[in-house]
């Protein structure tokens, strides 16, 4: 049994709740040694093009800690509305596993699904019934990881571009393929 040695005072609120931004790319399964971490911070990723979708409507994640027979894990969900959109933009990601960062209000970028990727478990369109109600599409992710969700300090710096902000010249194959290293990083020209 854990004791509690002390209590604990009622801090002044200066944080702010919400996501400013999500980015999603498919689920890759790398290596432990691909990856590296400074104790729950991402500094170094393989090489990815990450997807922007900038939120309006408050996007929510939940991260929860549970018990299975001894054994601890993270169950992670992350719901998240799109304007505008059509759903047969997003029947494809349907069942499927993507890595997920998110950005939050106070600038903190957490990457979900990091062993093991989110699943895409619903996808829900919706015209509303009036001119002020949500028009869209609604995704829900899920998922359950060993260790809670990483930190990110600098996306650029550990290995993540935004599409379309990537400024770089690459060395390619004639159908267009990157050539990649061993550690799956691009060549650069």
């Amino acid at each position: 049994m854990v004791s509690i040695t002390q209590g604990r005072n009622r801090s002044c609120k200066n944080g702010f709740g919400g996501l400013e931004k999500v980015y999603l790319f498919p689920y890759v399964k790398y290596s432990r040694s691909q990856i590296i971490l400074n104790n729950n911070i991402l500094v170094t990723y393989p090489y990815t093009t990450i997807y922007e979708f900038e939120v309006n409507n408050d996007p929510n994640v939940t991260q929860s800690q549970s018990d299975d027979n001894g054994s601890k894990y993270f169950n992670l969900n992350l719901s998240l509305e799109l304007e505008n959109e059509n759903p047969n933009d997003f029947k494809k990601i349907l069942n499927k596993d993507y890595n997920i960062i998110v950005k939050d209000r106070n600038g903190n970028y957490r990457f979900l699904g990091n062993r093991n990727g989110l699943e895409c478990t619903s996808i829900d369109s919706t015209t509303g019934s009036g001119k002020q109600d949500f028009s869209g599409v609604k995704l829900d992710f899920e998922g359950k990881e060993e260790k809670e969700a990483w930190y990110i300090n600098n996306l650029e710096g550990a290995g993540f571009t935004i599409d379309g902000q990537d400024t770089n010249e690459y060395l390619l194959q004639e159908n267009g393929d990157f050539i990649l290293q061993e550690n799956s990083f691009k060549i650069l020209l």
